[in-house]
């Protein structure tokens, strides 16, 4: 699906192809559609826990967290890497991300990414978000 970002048309495809190389996620869905509007690109993301307690390894003794623990964890750590993913995005863009779950059959958290020229502004772009949170399993 082409988007709109500022003065480019970008196709979701290429999106997804940066994100899948450089960074954790997986690309689950584009969920470009879902966000009924030519100027942003979404996606469903996932990204593996074992990949996730990697990261946590360097700060935290994983074995003496309980499992509300180490879900906020995985939560934040998710979030942070994928509002990473802003770098590399094309120019002049801004994203919003939010892990909504712990997919205990594939072992993996999955987030929702929104990404947009920054002239739609965050408050617009975290709205949109929301609406896909809703749209999602």
């Amino acid at each position: 699906m082409y988007i709109v970002l500022g003065n480019e048309i970008v196709d979701s495809e290429e999106i997804k192809v940066t994100i899948e190389d450089n960074s954790d996620f997986r690309v689950e869905k584009d969920l470009s559609k879902g966000t009924k509007r030519e100027d942003v690109v979404a996606y469903q993301l996932s990204i593996d826990v074992e990949t996730l307690n990697d990261y946590l390894k360097e700060d935290y003794d994983i074995d003496t967290m309980d499992s509300e623990e180490l879900f906020d964890e995985y939560m934040t750590i998710s979030d942070e890497a994928a509002m990473e993913l802003e770098e590399v995005m094309p120019e002049d863009t801004i994203a919003n991300a939010r892990s909504y779950k712990w997919d205990n059959s594939e072992n993996a958290i999955k987030v929702v990414i929104a990404i947009a020229n920054e002239e739609l502004g965050e408050l617009k772009l975290s709205d949109i978000t929301k609406r896909l949170l809703s749209q999602v399993d």
